[in-house]
């Protein structure tokens, strides 16, 4: 009588072995963005809350303020649209004016890393997010 041995052939190892490496590769390409992601949606609500803070500190001491867009894109690609615009700008160097009246300039703010993008449109009134656009 001949006893087969229990157990796996190199083969079905590899198979196994290759299909395991394939599901650990999507999971990890997945976490990657879903981190890309976490961090534009913080960094433009960081913006949202800083010229919210600005747009309060302009109505209380009836004193214009001005902030450096470049400030709000430290932490990815910020580029900016203003009213009238068709393109985006780099916002190096730009800066928004927030006058006592409570209204600023209308503009569109886009943070992007690599091909991960979020934009959002500044209510002039509120120095919130009117609108959020992103291609996450």
């Amino acid at each position: 009588m001949q006893r087969h041995a229990a157990g796996f052939t190199l083969l079905e190892m590899i198979v196994v072995l290759v299909i395991a490496a394939l599901i650990i590769g999507i999971g990890a390409s997945a976490v990657a963005q879903l981190t890309e992601e976490h961090e534009l949606r913080k960094v433009a609500n960081d913006a949202e809350g800083m010229l919210m803070r600005a747009v309060t500190r302009t109505l209380a001491t009836t004193q214009p303020q001005s902030v450096s867009l470049e400030e709000l894109g430290r932490q990815a690609n910020l580029t900016v649209r203003r009213m009238g615009a068709e393109e985006f700008a780099p916002a190096a160097g730009q800066r928004l004016l927030l006058r006592p009246g409570g209204l600023c300039e209308p503009l569109t703010l886009r943070w992007q890393k690599d091909a991960v993008w979020i934009s959002a449109t500044l209510d002039p009134l509120t120095g919130g997010f009117a609108e959020t656009e992103e291609n996450l």
